[in-house]
């Protein structure tokens, strides 16, 4: 099984990365095509400043890409974590002149069995990071100054890709790499509950729980997953939260 952890930077992958892989006891594919080449730190930034510097967006998207494909046969021997998978791989290299790249790969080889998708404003991921390290490289990156999931859920949607969206702009980093674990483990135990689960964390419901807190977002887990969840009761949820939203002007 291969279990994709996609989002953008400072929403929180790599921690919660770390914490499932731990939890789980499933090894994290980190930085795969440096891995699958046996590239230093230095010889990887060697090659990723030539490849944009001097290639089209195919090399790029091949180099990547081709990291991914080892992820996906290594995950045939033994359960994987990847942090960052092929939604981002699409993210930082798709465009029209390389889409059969990304048609191929994905129509032949295949996608993540689950991929969960953290996100956050990018004025919350900012923030995140300038807490972490006020001088931290990723402040300099223009893409962190913009919100761009739409390129994420634009692959989603176009190849069917099974995902589980968690809208952490409201929960700490603890808070969200538990939630993930319950999610995870829900559907590991049965995965009849990744039906049950996927409408609740939607690309359409992004915003539906994000005035909940963990607890009542834990409970609401637990009541769906045991059939406890009435119609009734979602539009209730629903109209709190608009409640929520009017009272905030």
């Amino acid at each position: 099984m291969l279990i994709s952890v996609e989002g953008l930077d400072g929403v929180g992958k790599s921690t919660v990365s770390k914490a499932l892989s731990s939890l789980l006891n499933i090894s994290i594919a980190e930085k795969p095509i440096k891995k699958l080449l046996y590239l230093s730190d230095d010889q990887s930034k060697k090659i990723t400043k030539k490849i944009y510097g001097s290639y089209s967006s195919n090399i790029q998207a091949m180099y990547y890409l081709m990291g991914y494909l080892s992820v996906l046969e290594d995950s045939k021997k033994c359960d994987l974590l990847i942090d960052r998978g092929f939604l981002s791989t699409y993210y930082f290299s798709y465009n029209d002149e390389n889409s059969f790249l990304f048609d191929m790969f994905a129509q032949n080889y295949g996608l993540p069995d689950i991929t969960i998708i953290l996100y956050a404003t990018a004025e919350s991921r900012i923030k995140r990071i300038q807490q972490r390290d006020s001088f931290d490289d990723d402040l300099k990156k223009k893409r962190l100054y913009v919100d761009g999931y739409d390129k994420y859920f634009e692959a989603v949607k176009k190849y069917n890709v099974p995902y589980l969206l968690v809208n952490n702009e409201n929960l700490s980093i603890e808070e969200t790499s538990c939630l993930v674990l319950k999610l995870l483990n829900s559907v590991l135990d049965n995965r009849n509950n990744f039906d049950v689960l996927k409408e609740l964390f939607s690309i359409e419901n992004l915003y539906e729980l994000e005035t909940y807190s963990f607890k009542e977002i834990t409970e609401l887990i637990s009541d769906k997953i045991n059939g406890n969840v009435s119609n009734e009761k979602t539009k209730v949820l629903r109209k709190r939260s608009d409640n929520d939203e009017t009272n905030n002007y």
